[in-house]
């Protein structure tokens, strides 16, 4: 694979954004952080994966858009109302202590035990069939209608 990895921010003059400072030092640790966000270097794609800044290699090309769109298929047929709440679980600041995130995760799965998603989740299991979930959320957190959700 010939993927390369770098944040160019400090070689263009300008301080890391999008949370860089914060992220690369809590995925890769400060010592890789300072390195990267300083010096701009370039890491590869299998660099990247041992600093766990990039989760899996995809072979270059075209079939790297597939395996990407294969991987978000594979989210997208989760529950939509679970997936959502460990997505703002994952982005929450993890180093807030493990009792923190016990009572995060115990809030979100509190509301999902009651859902029609988690029922349907369950009877697919029972019934060894794939989940046909019906609960979506929008940005306001209002679930929206059926006919409202988006494809792929």
């Amino acid at each position: 694979a010939e993927a390369k990895l770098v944040f160019t921010f400090v070689g263009l003059g300008l301080h890391p954004g999008m949370g860089a400072t914060h992220l690369v030092a809590s995925v890769a640790g400060y010592e890789t952080a300072y390195r990267l966000l300083l010096t701009g270097d370039v890491v590869s794609g299998e660099e990247a994966c041992r600093l766990r800044l990039a989760s899996q290699l995809a072979p270059d090309g075209a079939s790297a858009v597939d395996a990407a769109m294969e991987l978000a298929a594979r989210m997208a047929a989760q529950g939509p109302l679970a997936l959502r709440a460990t997505v703002r679980s994952l982005r929450q600041k993890q180093d807030e202590g493990l009792a923190l995130a016990l009572r995060r995760e115990a809030d979100a799965q509190s509301q999902h035990y009651g859902s029609p998603d988690f029922a349907e989740g369950l009877a697919a299991v029972s019934e060894k069939r794939k989940p046909n979930f019906t609960m979506y959320e929008s940005y306001t957190d209002e679930p929206l209608p059926p006919t409202t959700r988006s494809k792929l």
